[in-house]
């Protein structure tokens, strides 16, 4: 299930949507994360990035690409989401 947050009350023009989901695993019992679809596959570029609220840290930032087509020889898009993580359980 995906769910999608509007922030304006008014309609909004804005190209910064915002999604909350389930992470889908590659394997059933294994920590690496599904980003294949049906036409190509996400891609992260660059590092990890930390995410801190008050000095502590709070969760981790990674950008990931599209591509069209499947790995190795994917096309490379545009199109750029970001993945928040949370790494503390009280938040």
């Amino acid at each position: 299930m995906i769910l999608l947050l509007n922030i304006d009350k008014d309609e909004s023009r804005d190209l910064e949507w915002y999604f909350f989901s389930a992470l889908d695993k590659k394997y059933g019992n294994g920590s690496r994360t599904n980003r294949a679809t049906e036409k190509g596959y996400w891609k992260t570029t660059g590092k990890d990035r930390a995410v801190h609220h008050r000095s502590q840290l709070v969760g981790m930032k990674k950008t990931l690409v599209y591509h069209r087509g499947r790995a190795p020889k994917g096309e490379r898009t545009n199109r750029c989401k970001k993945t928040l993580t949370l790494v503390a359980d009280e938040y």
